[in-house]
């Protein structure tokens, strides 16, 4: 079969029975209410559409995996146990609400099983000449952090309808292209799936008539942290490959989080300082903020494609270039924000 076929057929794979289990999910009547101010809607909707997400792409992903008799890799098999994890920890946090510290606790402990159990990178390709091997402890505990940025980034730009899962569908797409170019078919698949499992909802949630909810975000984000770590254990080289597809999430948190600490602001405390909440607050529409982020998603993955195909010093001059582009870009709507009396007022 030819490939561009096969992924397509399997893209549809996930996204149709997506499109339809997430219409099962509404009737769960697992709501979430506009009980916070951080809340943009203004009605109770619908939430863990995550798990409509999540079972279509693994169906997918098996189905396919068993018809092209491919196996279960062991990396695929501790991404997806990982990602089961801390989709049952959203799940408990979209029912019950858990205290955010217990929340962070234990998608760390999460996050640590996984790069215990070999998902991980074990040395670093800074650029030609600078590989870098790592301690087996400083290989784990990098990865657990990033597992734990990643996963907690893509939760965090939850706000939006279409934004956050929009710029993941456009990432796994991008971390399958990647996959594609080292041959590394493993990484391709189930990134594939996730993607059609997220065109699949984004038919409901860009209409704003389903949430991913905590569930769908934390699965998302443990997949690709945990393929992307894949990727840079198969090609050190392509160290910051996964760093560029991610950036459109890394960039806002982080520097979001450094302002905050800048400005004494508590990290824990619930805000709306992020520049897709500046941007809604600003007056902008749900659609334009997520399409503004799929078009630099988008983009961020085109430059991580060109820079695997390149490789070389190509994913570390992307990855400066893109950053400093992303900061300054930050740093222009912060200052206006500021301005405006847009940003810097907690709402818990």
């Amino acid at each position: 079969m030819d490939a561009f076929l096969h992924l397509a057929i399997l893209f549809a794979l996930a996204a149709i029975p997506s499109a339809l289990l997430c219409r099962v999910v509404i009737t769960l009547r697992i709501v979430d209410a506009p009980t916070e101010a951080r809340k943009s809607q203004p009605l109770p909707v619908p939430t863990a559409g995550g798990l409509a997400v999540a079972l279509s792409a693994a169906l997918a992903f098996a189905t396919d995996a068993e018809m092209m008799r491919i196996g279960y890799p062991a990396p695929v098999l501790v991404a997806a146990a990982g990602a089961l994890a801390v989709l049952v920890l959203g799940l408990a946090d979209d029912i019950l609400r858990l205290r955010a510290g217990v929340k962070l606790g234990l998608i760390a402990a999460v996050a640590l099983a996984m790069a215990a159990l070999n998902l991980r990178a074990d040395a670093l390709g800074f650029w030609p000449g600078a590989m870098v091997a790592l301690p087996l402890a400083l290989a784990i505990v990098g990865s657990m952090l990033w597992l734990i940025v990643v996963i907690n980034a893509v939760n965090f730009m939850d706000g939006a309808n279409g934004l956050a899962m929009g710029m993941a569908c456009v990432a796994a797409l991008g971390l399958a292209a990647c996959g594609i170019v080292i041959g590394a078919w493993h990484i391709v698949l189930p990134c594939v799936a996730l993607a059609g499992g997220l065109a699949g909802f984004l038919v409901w949630n860009v209409r704003g008539l389903l949430f991913v909810g905590d569930a769908g975000a934390l699965f998302t984000g443990a997949i690709l942290g945990g393929l992307g770590l894949e990727l840079t254990r198969l090609r050190p080289d392509l160290l910051f490959v996964p760093a560029i597809l991610l950036l459109p999430y890394l960039s806002d948190v982080l520097l979001t989080l450094a302002w905050r600490t800048k400005h004494g602001k508590k990290l824990w405390v619930a805000h709306l300082d992020h520049t897709y909440q500046i941007a809604i607050k600003a007056g902008l529409k749900h659609m334009q903020v997520s399409g503004v982020h799929a078009v630099w998603a988008l983009n961020a993955a085109v430059v991580a494609v060109g820079a695997a195909m390149v490789g070389g010093y190509a994913p570390v001059i992307a990855f400066v270039a893109l950053l400093a582009i992303s900061t300054w870009v930050h740093w222009k709507v912060r200052r206006a924000a500021v301005a405006h009396g847009l940003v810097g007022v907690d709402v818990l």
